[in-house]
């Protein structure tokens, strides 16, 4: 299995053992040898809260063929030449109404009540059943995050890249702070044209709650009410019954976050004064269709999932400040990069990415070295389907193992090691053989469609960092270096947790530099 792991690209594929067709034919086909399960939960309970990724890559090698609830499967030939099979999401059946209602597969599809219906992160359609509904949606989020849509976003991200650094030179220690307020901020402008200040806790705390419930919800790994769908029905006095309330405070954020945007671009234009942003031009498209069709409630979920992703861009700047002190002479390569090529006399610009490999090899290595999602979000197979000779049900669960993929040996030697160098070649460009970490966005038809955008991003928010400061470690009071912790929170989401760094000015007349027109 290890020699194939070129091609064998760490998928996990868990079979629920609660679909009644399987159970019936169950001595019929040869499920994938595995870990044995419990009767209705499978192996769902061996999996574990944190690190599953490892887990799953553990197995792999364990089981040559695996026991019914798992099997490592190629990720093009699942995902992309069989996309659908497996497209859909691993979601609540309030979603359904889209779909056939004599669909007997969507019949057995476990609920994720808490997320979907009692929260209202159904409205989400990156969460959506594969269908009609959500490629309508997607196509909407696509005309604006597609390649050719990113430009016009480049001055208002390289507007954030400046922000940032201006808060960074103004409270370095506050900067996890400012690596999660700054992307937020900068994509509700986008999307809404809020022009708010990172610092202006009052106004956006409320939209950033309503983002992070999303994040606690999955790390919860799911409810009782997931299992039992008839507990949502209790009453939220009764003790056992603190979901339902929890659920409660959360659906109010949710729904904020999803409403008031909207309605505040919307007003805008009906009295006269609209700004330009994504929603707005959305609005403009559906002018004549907002109040006879489902179109406003497209627009919402389209903004409201834009928003949402920032998330991933606050992680991996946490990511790489980690990397950069753990690894400095791979920083220590890339300023030099940066003044050879920008110069100590501005800051960079988009137009400066072809020109620094070096830096988008960084970046490369880390998505790859620390994926933010490792285990993937969970696709769903709508049909019974053979993988070589082992049977895979309809409605069984598929995630794909990001971190094994990105840590295969065969693929990229030595895994565990920072090494942007592996994506360049001798002459120091980018090396079009290395396989570029695409999978740290998912798969097929289900890959993030925000993923240019986030490219973008990354490449002018830490090749701003990169320039303007040098990242080093902390002291102490008593002139000790402070160690980063080692410790992450490893459980849907990979980021380090709260860490002291320090943000030294290498760039004269930074501040001005920082406010220079750009031309």
């Amino acid at each position: 299995m290890v020699e194939r792991a070129s091609l064998v690209l760490g998928l996990v594929c868990i079979v629920l053992s609660t679909i009644f067709a399987s159970r019936h034919n169950a001595k019929k086909h040869r499920y994938p040898p595995g870990p044995p399960g419990l009767p209705l939960l499978g192996s769902l309970l061996d999996i574990p809260t944190e690190y599953s990724w490892y887990t799953f890559a553990k197995w792999a090698h364990e089981y040559s063929t695996w026991n019914y609830v798992t099997q490592i499967l190629n990720a093009k030939e699942i995902f992309e030449e069989r996309s659908r099979i497996y497209s859909d999401r691993f979601c609540s059946a309030v979603m359904e109404s889209s779909r056939n209602p004599t669909d007997t597969v969507s019949a057995h599809r476990p609920p994720t009540v808490m997320t979907q219906e009692l929260v209202g992160w159904h409205r989400n359609f990156g969460l959506m059943t594969y269908g009609d509904v959500w490629r309508q949606r997607r196509r909407l989020f696509n005309q604006h995050f597609k390649p050719q849509a990113i430009p016009a976003h480049h001055a208002k991200l390289t507007q954030g890249a400046r922000t940032l650094t201006q808060l960074l030179l103004e409270s370095p220690k506050k900067f996890l702070k400012h690596f999660h307020r700054v992307p937020g901020v900068t994509i509700l402008d986008i999307i809404y044209a809020m022009d708010l200040d990172p610092q202006d806790d009052t106004t956006i705390e409320d939209l950033e709650n309503a983002a992070t419930t999303f994040a606690d919800l999955a790390d919860a790994k799911g409810y009782l009410v997931d299992l039992i769908p008839i507990l949502k029905y209790l009453p939220s006095w009764l003790p056992g019954a603190g979901f339902k309330r929890q659920a409660a405070k959360w659906k109010k954020l949710v729904d904020r976050l999803h409403d008031e945007p909207y309605h505040k671009v919307k007003s805008d234009i009906m009295s006269g004064k609209p700004r330009p942003c994504i929603v707005s031009a959305l609005i403009h498209d559906f002018e004549d269709k907002l109040d006879s069709s489902g179109a406003e409630e497209d627009i919402l979920s389209v903004g409201a999932t834009a928003y949402t992703g920032a998330d991933t861009t606050t992680f991996a700047l946490a990511n790489f400040a980690f990397a950069m002190l753990l690894f400095p002479e791979a920083q220590q390569k890339a300023q030099e990069e940066l003044d050879r090529v920008v110069g100590r006399d501005r800051l960079p610009e988009i137009t400066d990415q072809d020109s620094l490999p070096y830096t988008t090899a960084l970046i490369r290595e880390l998505l790859r070295w620390r994926p933010i999602g490792p285990a993937s979000a969970i696709h769903r197979s709508t049909a019974d389907d053979w993988y070589g000779d082992y049977f895979i049900p309809a409605g069984s669960m598929v995630i794909g193992n990001v971190w094994a993929i990105l840590h295969d040996e065969e693929r990229y030697p030595d895994p565990e090691a920072f090494k942007p160098e592996r994506f360049l070649t001798a002459e120091g460009t980018l090396d079009p053989s290395v396989p570029d970490p695409a999978q740290v966005f998912g798969f097929g038809r289900r890959i993030c469609p925000g993923r240019f955008f986030a490219h973008a991003a990354l490449f002018l928010y830490i090749s701003h960092i990169l320039a303007a400061f040098t990242i080093e470690k902390a002291v102490d009071e008593m002139g000790n270096v402070v160690e980063p912790t080692p410790e992450c929170e490893a459980r849907t989401f990979w980021r380090p947790k709260p860490f002291e760094a320090s943000f030294k000015p290498r760039l004269q007349g930074l501040e001005g530099l920082i406010h220079t027109p750009r031309n």
